[in-house]
């Protein structure tokens, strides 16, 4: 098992906000659907800005929103399993 295993591991098994930095900061990308939206979660690497697609709409992640409510923001009153427990992918470039 390599580290980009072991890191998608950590991230399911235990929701670590570390291995998903780790996974997206080391090119992989990350597919999910949260209340009923398909979101994309990636790095640019030549401008180093992470991105959240939803419904295909591009925004940063500093300022992303879905369903009129921050991402960010979310991710810390919502609780970060609850983003975890819906359908995600992890994929290498």
């Amino acid at each position: 098992m390599n580290i980009h295993d072991k890191m998608s591991k950590e991230l399911f098994d235990n929701k670590s906000l570390k291995a998903l930095s780790y996974l997206i900061e080391h090119g992989r990308e990350l597919e999910f659907e949260y209340d009923k939206k398909r979101c994309f979660l990636s790095k640019d690497n030549s401008s180093g800005f992470v991105s959240i697609w939803v419904e295909k709409k591009e925004q940063l992640i500093e300022t992303a929103e879905i369903n009129n409510v921050s991402f960010v923001s979310a991710k810390y009153s919502c609780g970060f399993s609850n983003l975890m427990n819906s359908s995600m992918i992890v994929n290498g470039r």
